[in-house]
């Protein structure tokens, strides 16, 4: 595809736009098939997302849950293939104005994200969301 990007850096900043847009679908076209993601989760060794099709499942309940969620990028950085991003997440949770800072990882293999590791307070999210 002519005009994609292809550097680590700028096919995580595509990925994170197209998120932001609620745009999954061109979002998938920047992950491999066998991606896998991890996250923070109810125990200490976090959850793991599988494949995308996995990764698809998982966006759509959110977006179906936040539709107003996006994410400043603070900060980037690449070397080689590897991506470290300090972000801002937003969303809206009962009318309330929700924002988590996060850190991100990701590995770019041909143009494809093939890892992403997130970094978020998820106790602190529970918090907010039971309040």
């Amino acid at each position: 595809m002519e005009g994609r990007p292809i550097q680590p850096i700028e096919v995580v900043q595509a990925s994170i736009a197209a998120l932001n847009r609620g745009d999954i679908d061109t979002a998938l076209t920047f992950c491999a098939d066998d991606i896998v993601l991890w996250a923070p989760g109810p125990d200490l060794e976090g959850q793991e997302i599988h494949g995308k099709d996995q990764l698809r499942l998982v966006l759509e309940a959110s977006e179906a849950e936040w539709p107003d969620t996006w994410t400043a990028i603070r900060s980037i950085i690449a070397d080689g293939d590897r991506v470290a991003v300090e972000l801002t997440t937003v969303a809206t949770d009962h009318d309330q104005r929700i924002s988590q800072p996060m850190a991100a990882f990701y590995r770019v293999r041909d143009g494809l994200i093939v890892e992403q590791s997130g970094y978020y307070d998820l106790g602190a999210l529970r918090r907010v969301l039971e309040d």
